[in-house]
């Protein structure tokens, strides 16, 4: 284990960074929504926003793994998030935006099934192509974050019986607003336990970059 590691000190950072960042899509949405944009130009507009929130998502998680003395390239990691974040925006945003799809169809709900999959998927299977070079168990972040994102999501999905067409957009942001900060929270406990326990137990190494090879590290 990573003596370096502080629990605490990954919740706040990781809790604050995807909270922050689940405010991209939240306002962009909702004003989206409020001036009349539908269709797939809502579509871009969420991929887009769910960018920011992988970055901003991947510079809190890769400024927590760098004070925990973990050589993973913070720059790396966070361009890796950014990416994956929009993809599973991308998928998670079709449903919504796919017209004249029969949801009964059997095909389709393989389809779905597979989707939500590779969502819960994308963001740690690209972490791991970082956090790989640090630790030799860094398979296992992939099902510490589907379980933390998958119960952490559940918090997104709490505000829609309690909003509609007539709910203000700044009531939409509020309500989101706290629905984000629930879920940022509980992923950041799960894969901060996640990471304590079973990837970090296997570092690669426990000691602070040096000065040498601190340039990869930024």
């Amino acid at each position: 284990m990573n003596p370096s590691f502080v629990l605490r000190r990954w919740v706040l950072l990781v809790a604050a960074g995807e909270f922050a960042g689940f405010m991209a899509p939240a306002l962009a949405g909702s004003l989206a929504y409020a001036a009349g944009v539908a269709g797939w130009w809502f579509y871009l507009t969420m991929v887009a926003a769910g960018a920011v929130e992988g970055l901003v998502l991947g510079a809190a998680q890769g400024t927590a793994l760098r004070r925990a003395a973990v050589p993973a390239s913070r720059a790396r990691w966070t361009a890796l998030t950014s990416v994956a974040a929009a993809c599973a925006w991308s998928l998670g945003m079709l449903p919504s935006t796919l017209q004249g799809v029969d949801w009964r169809s059997p095909a389709v709900l393989v389809a779905v099934v597979v989707g939500a999959v590779v969502l819960l998927c994308s963001i740690p299977s690209a972490q791991w192509l970082e956090l790989r070079r640090v630790s030799r168990r860094a398979t296992l972040w992939l099902p510490i974050n589907v379980v933390a994102w998958g119960v952490g999501l559940l918090w997104t999905f709490a505000p829609s019986p309690f909003v509609d067409e007539g709910t203000s957009p700044w009531v939409l942001v509020g309500v989101f607003a706290v629905a984000g900060l629930l879920m940022a929270v509980t992923m950041a406990v799960l894969t901060g336990l996640g990471l304590r326990r079973y990837v970090l137990r296997a570092s690669r190494t426990v000691e602070a970059p040096s000065a040498a090879t601190r340039p990869d590290c930024v």
